[in-house]
């Protein structure tokens, strides 16, 4: 019997667990904003589940992954600026 090794390499797993924190961080500060009355509440809450569902979505593909991770970090920046 053979086992059919992961299409992952270790490097793949590290760029999901980078993205999985980065929209943690992007779903925490749209919370955060729109419950200091920055962000609108309804906006703020559908943006974080479409970061959500597109990280699950991405799945396995490493160049989704790295272009949510891109959008992620554009809009993280975005939202720390509006912290100011």
């Amino acid at each position: 019997m053979t086992v059919d090794s992961s299409a992952w390499r270790a490097n793949d797993a590290a760029t999901f667990e980078l993205a999985r924190e980065a929209v943690g961080e992007v779903v925490a500060l749209l919370l955060s904003l729109s419950g200091t009355g920055a962000l609108d509440t309804e906006a703020s809450l559908d943006e974080a589940k479409r970061f959500r569902r597109d990280l699950f979505e991405a799945g396995f593909d490493r160049a989704r992954l790295d272009e949510l991770l891109t959008d992620v970090e554009v809009r993280a920046a975005e939202l720390e600026g509006l912290r100011q």
